[in-house]
């Protein structure tokens, strides 16, 4: 799974490079600097510690796990919106193509 946002300092385009460095483990994943994520959804652990000093991250992270079919519905429904807008866009490019 890639991560939900990015974040300044992210370590998705390292993980091919760290990834031999990590060990096999089948206790808990413990993540003090989460951030975006990149790791801990690139492992998927099954049980897991999440921890950043950013609160507001945090509370983001919390919202998602507590309140997921909410978000789930109303980003479906924005992708709706977008590919309805791209759709319309498209056309309109089509027709006043040079």
């Amino acid at each position: 799974m890639k991560p939900l946002i990015k974040y300044r300092g992210g370590k998705s385009k390292e993980i091919p490079h760290i990834m031999e460095h990590i060990p096999q483990y089948d206790g808990r994943y413990i993540e003090p600097f989460f951030g975006g994520g990149a790791l801990y959804f690139h492992l998927e652990p099954k049980k897991a510690i999440i921890n950043d000093i950013n609160t507001k991250l945090i509370a983001f992270y919390n919202g998602v796990k507590s309140n997921y079919p909410t978000l789930r519905k109303e980003l479906d429904e924005i992708e709706k919106i977008y590919e309805d807008n791209r759709r319309q866009f498209d056309n309109l490019k089509q027709q006043y193509a040079l």
